[in-house]
């Protein structure tokens, strides 16, 4: 495993001008996205046939790199496969180490296509997610039921969704504020007629960045209205 670390992080680092520390867990590299999913996508030398093997090495790596676009790179391999169910015991753990909404999001990704393919297997996690101490599960507990509603085939019915929403509408921290804007915009985007009422309803409860990103969707004339009601 150590070699499957020191091998990503030296190939990695190549790309790299520059680094730099963070009160974050990881120092970054300050690598372009593209060339990093371009560098997983031509493959290492764990790449083989098994893929149990595989994932020790992701999985390892994710847990000790030290660099954030080396670690980044275990997201990336997994966004856009059907997890198996394996994988999906292994990577469910990933937002433990998750500290920043770069690795956040991409976690998301991989989250929403559990969500899509085997909601058994992630929901009861996000019903604890919903109410742990950690910003980043209560984020994912709400950002990982969609992530982007266009890449859906299937969505949760929408009283499913809400019910992971409505009791972080006064969350305290500005990460999981942003997620529920974010998911109450594409929750709008597969049930408008619902999520408009929704708005309506909770439109004081809303801090100002659920509500901008929430309302992006909405015509003019609605959102001028639910404007009025907040200064009302």
């Amino acid at each position: 495993m150590n070699k499957a670390l020191a091998e990503v992080t030296t190939r990695t680092r190549e790309l790299s001008l520059t680094a730099t520390s963070t009160p974050d867990r990881f120092t970054r590299l300050h690598i372009h996205v593209p060339l990093l999913r371009a560098l997983v996508k031509s493959g290492y030398s764990f790449y083989v046939p098994d893929p149990r093997q595989v994932l020790k090495s992701w999985d390892y790596i994710w847990k000790h790199a030290d660099f954030h676009e080396v670690a980044h790179q275990a997201l990336y391999y997994y966004q856009h496969r059907t997890l198996r169910r394996f994988e999906f015991d292994a990577i469910k753990h990933w937002v433990n180490r998750c500290d920043s909404w770069e690795h956040s999001d991409d976690l998301s990704k991989i989250y929403a296509g559990v969500v899509e393919d085997n909601p058994d297997w992630i929901l009861p996690l996000y019903e604890r997610w919903n109410i742990a101490k950690s910003p980043w599960k209560r984020r994912q507990s709400v950002v990982g039921l969609i992530e982007y509603a266009s890449k859906r085939k299937l969505v949760l019915p929408y009283a499913d969704l809400i019910r992971f929403v409505e009791p972080l509408l006064r969350d305290p921290d500005y990460y999981v504020q942003k997620g529920v804007g974010w998911t109450l915009r594409e929750i709008y985007n597969v049930y408008p007629g619902e999520t408009t009422l929704f708005l309506h309803r909770h439109i004081k409860s809303l801090s100002p960045q659920a509500f901008s990103s929430s309302t992006e969707k909405l015509d003019k004339a609605e959102k001028t209205a639910l404007k009025q009601l907040r200064k009302n």
